[in-house]
């Protein structure tokens, strides 16, 4: 499915929120941190050093004043502090898939679980949950480690019974956003890998994620993401939100993990 796409996004909502981006130092995290902070939100960013903060989110003191918490998605109880008065999370962190399996599911799957752990301590009323996961994870087991605990985490945060938008791009380019057609589809049943559609810009999939989060056109989104190639017609971004509400969503029986 195609989309004429805008090159602006304009983000807004009628409540305040406090939201809080995990992996706010990675390629994609940090995207979405500064894409939530321009659009005037009030956004915390947690990270295991604040060196790293500094270097790619420039902020100045890099402590809790600067709205920087320091803590680890591996350590439940490093989290309780960044966690306190969140309304809103937005999962960004991911393994780069060469690592030892326990290290794999420290990060992507008990990690996953320890954060939604420490964002619902307090209760479920006026959470939500942004998950960043992949594309592929329909038959996770076919695939590899990475992409079965995705699937796994996927599962989890949609049985927590809040609101949640779980956005599957394939894979991830650092090229300009705003530039190319977007494609939505669901559970991997898109041919758009025949078609020679593999990439996405980070740009592009974080703008759909934020608008994911600002402007909601239902409160359980859980999508495929793609593009076509350079030279194509941009999409407006409220259209692909549309679409991918429209379309009937099922989890697939290959997310029932025991």
């Amino acid at each position: 499915m195609m989309f004429r796409v805008l090159a602006v996004l304009s983000l807004s909502h009628g409540a305040s929120a406090t939201v809080l981006v995990t992996g706010a130092t990675g390629r994609t995290g940090s995207l979405m941190y500064k894409a939530l902070t321009d659009a005037g939100e009030h956004v915390r960013a947690l990270t295991r050093t604040a060196e790293k903060a500094s270097d790619i989110l420039g902020c100045h003191a890099c402590d809790e004043s600067d709205g920087i918490y320091l803590g680890d998605v591996t350590n439940v109880s490093s989290l309780a502090n960044a966690m306190k008065g969140v309304d809103t999370l937005v999962i960004a962190v991911g393994a780069h898939g060469d690592e030892p399996d326990d290290v794999v599911d420290s990060i992507e799957w008990t990690g996953v679980k320890n954060q939604m752990e420490a964002l619902l301590s307090g209760g479920k009323d006026g959470k939500r949950v942004v998950l960043f996961s992949s594309m592929s994870t329909t038959k996770a087991k076919q695939h590899n480690h990475v992409l079965f605990d995705k699937a796994r985490a996927e599962k989890y945060i949609v049985e927590q019974d809040i609101p949640f938008a779980i956005v599957k791009p394939c894979g991830l380019s650092d090229e300009a956003g705003h530039e190319r057609e977007l494609l939505v589809g669901h559970d991997d049943t898109e041919p758009w890998f025949g078609e020679g559609f593999y990439m996405i810009p980070r740009a592009d999939v974080v703008s759909v994620a934020a608008a994911a989060l600002m402007s909601p056109p239902t409160d359980k989104l859980r999508f495929d993401l793609c593009s076509k190639l350079p030279g194509s017609e941009p999409s407006a971004i409220k259209d692909v939100l549309q679409e991918a509400a429209k379309m009937p969503w099922q989890p697939p029986d290959s997310l029932v993990v025991v």
